[in-house]
């Protein structure tokens, strides 16, 4: 049984040919806690995800939420969330975007993460009023803003905890106070499973008050991304 992941970012793939990563613990996790299923995390582009689920679905999709598949509503079900996270509006602290309006944030360049859709921007970015630059990777943003390739990022707080913990300067870089989007973080399965369904909501129910996943949160200076009973 897959657990698919199309985001390429620390603390959840850290290094993929290691295997590191809170989602590669995740499924090790996930195993401690059944014998019907065996769990391997897999990293998949975008692109190709996609063209996987327009096809019989029998793996799930790890760390997502249903507005980033609306088309899949009637044959996908999504768990509650195990995770919660948030987008963060990001910029170099030598020339911080204070306003979060898109509407007067016109002729900036916004920075991104090659497959990545971002509520409002993709609009802006269409109807021409915003540039947009993109990274293979949203590690790689930070190190975007200090080149000057851009004047903002959107980076997601996990991400950014992650990072600043492993040594990466909080003080280069403004933090906007009021995240852009708010991620709860669930699964995605076939709605033809009910069986797996029901195995990962009650793994979940158990998640806030289990040790062992506590301490995963911990290893990855996520503790605040802890989903309350």
């Amino acid at each position: 049984m897959l657990l698919l992941t199309y985001h390429l970012k620390a603390p959840y793939v850290i290094d993929w040919a290691e295997q590191r990563g809170l989602y590669f613990d995740l499924a090790v996790y996930l195993n401690h806690k059944t014998d019907k299923y065996q769990f391997t995390t897999e990293l998949m582009p975008r692109k190709r995800l996609d063209a996987l689920l327009a096809e019989p679905f029998t793996d799930v999709v790890v760390g997502v939420q249903p507005g980033w598949f609306k088309p899949l509503a009637d044959k996908m079900v999504f768990t509650a969330p195990f995770l919660h996270d948030q987008d963060m509006f990001v910029s170099d602290a030598r020339k911080p975007v204070r306003d979060q309006d898109l509407a007067r944030l016109t002729g900036k360049t916004f920075i991104g993460s090659q497959g990545y859709k971002y509520k409002g921007i993709d609009e802006a970015v269409a109807a021409g009023t915003m540039e947009r630059v993109d990274t293979l990777q949203e590690d790689y943003v930070l190190d975007m803003l200090r080149l000057g390739r851009g004047d903002f990022t959107i980076i997601s707080s996990s991400t950014l905890s992650y990072k600043f913990s492993q040594g990466e300067q909080a003080r280069h870089f403004y933090v906007a106070t009021t995240p852009h989007d708010v991620i709860q973080r669930r699964f995605m399965l076939s709605n033809t499973d009910p069986q797996l369904y029901q195995f990962l909501q009650q793994v979940i129910r158990q998640m806030p008050a289990d040790q062992e996943w506590q301490f995963l949160l911990a290893k990855y200076q996520i503790q605040q991304a802890i989903v309350k009973p």
